[in-house]
């Protein structure tokens, strides 16, 4: 035998022993220490850095914004050859100040997200022995921001870091102003014309797009509502500051610039200390103010807006303005109606993503996400009765005949329950409130 032989024959048994001693340790390894092995070997980001990590931040300032900026932002951001989202971005965030927008989005948004749902296998059955996976606080905040992705237009979501075991611990929105949709890239600079691609490369499974390039959601549509609401609110403390207090006239015969000066600033310090000193003849009255129904005017100015705003994101105005324009049972429920129509697109909106990104893509981000392989994402449909409608079915079943399960139905009801009547033809009889015999039920334990 040759000295070569004998080395390849050696090698191929030290890795064969190698190979079980491995199997045996990886055989006596329990379930989750075995995964943790698993992620640990798994080398698909490459050591490289999330897209996150290179964003530059930079401070925020929110600056008054008019109808102007309306105009250039949309036009730099549906530019054909160079679109920018940096001053859209700012805009944005200055529209989400407005309270009442913020609330009739996230009663939209939030409608989403605490709705039921389930993950079915392919013949339609629910499995919820791996629903623990989702019910993470990363998942809510992506169901959050692929609703709220109809309002500002397209987002980048990145689901990158990982904890020991492989399982995800956020879900992180790419920075607006950071995003080239046209390029498929995020910018290090905000604003920036390159960037780094988040379809393509080593990192392409951890960045999912939502929306459509040029589409820049309904704040675009309504932001000149929420622009003219600044402005009227900006009018009205104007008009307070300007004729909510009485105007001070001040009479003097001392013609001196620096009497003047020294009265004037008496008369500005009059509005918050209500305290002046004259000389000689000098004196000072209250002017009249202005009867006109100020409030009237920019009240029902500001309600017209909400209403429009409401209109918009919900398709009515009735569950928002009921305290003005309270309607009749009848009408605030076809309004309601209308409003569900929209919590459903949304919601067929949400399973599609999560059924054509997110779901394929979780096992190839971490081995832990693998039980989720051949799953779909389904809302849950069925109604859930509260605690008083639970107890009434409950009553009406039991008084038609049927048997209840008494532990279930003492678990969902919250009382406790100890026995149950069951009538009998040989029960003792007793009589009621006429004087009238009637048969005793007797009460039955439990077993």
């Amino acid at each position: 035998m040759g000295l070569g032989n004998w080395i390849r024959k050696q090698t191929a048994a030290i890795a064969i022993a190698n190979s079980s001693i491995s199997n045996r340790v990886l055989k006596g390894i329990p379930e989750d220490r075995l995964r943790v092995e698993m992620v640990s070997r798994d080398s698909s980001r490459g050591g490289k850095k999330s897209l996150s990590g290179k964003v530059k931040k930079s401070n925020t300032f929110f600056v008054p914004k008019e109808i102007k900026d309306w105009n250039d932002a949309v036009s730099l951001a549906t530019d054909p050859e160079r679109p920018s989202l940096l001053f859209l971005s700012e805009l944005y965030e200055n529209l989400m100040l407005d309270a009442h927008f913020m609330s009739v989005m996230e009663s939209r948004i939030l409608r989403v997200v605490r709705s039921k749902w389930d993950l079915v296998t392919e013949s339609g059955d629910t499995n919820p022995d791996v629903k623990n996976l989702l019910e993470q606080p990363w998942f809510e905040t992506f169901l959050y921001q692929t609703v709220m992705s109809k309002f500002t237009g397209i987002k980048v979501l990145e689901l990158f870091d990982t904890d020991e075991n492989g399982e995800l611990m956020e879900c992180t929105p790419m920075p607006m102003a950071h995003i080239l949709p046209h390029r498929q890239e995020i910018a290090e600079e905000a604003g920036g014309e390159k960037g780094t691609s988040y379809v393509s490369g080593n990192l392409a499974n951890y960045y999912i797009e939502i929306g459509n390039n040029g589409d820049l959601g309904i704040l675009s549509q309504i932001a000149t509502y929420i622009l003219a609401k600044k402005q009227a609110m900006g009018a009205w403390l104007d008009h307070l500051h300007k004729f909510g207090v009485p105007p001070i006239i001040i009479n003097t015969d001392n013609m001196t610039t620096g009497r003047q000066e020294e009265l004037l600033e008496m008369g500005l310090a009059m509005h918050s200390n209500h305290v002046m000193v004259l000389q000689g003849n000098e004196e000072f009255t209250l002017g009249a103010v202005p009867q006109t129904d100020a409030f009237r005017v920019f009240k029902e100015f500001l309600d017209l807006l909400n209403s429009e705003i409401s209109k918009r994101v919900l398709g009515q105005d009735g569950t928002t303005q009921n305290k003005e324009n309270a309607g009749t049972y009848g009408s605030l429920k076809v309004m309601a109606e209308v409003a569900d129509d929209r919590h459903e697109s949304d919601k067929l909106f949400v399973k599609y993503i999560i059924n054509k990104e997110l779901l394929p893509r979780l096992p190839k981000i971490s081995s832990f996400y693998t039980p989720l392989a051949n799953l779909q994402f389904d809302w849950d449909e069925s109604d859930e009765l509260d605690q008083k409608e639970y107890v009434e079915s409950a009553v009406k079943l039991a008084t038609a005949g049927f048997e209840l399960d008494v532990d279930e139905l003492s678990q969902r009801s919250g009382i406790t329950i100890t026995g149950y009547n069951r009538p009998f033809s040989n029960n003792p009889t007793e009589e009621d409130d006429k004087g009238n015999s009637k048969k005793k039920s007797p009460t039955t334990p439990l077993k």
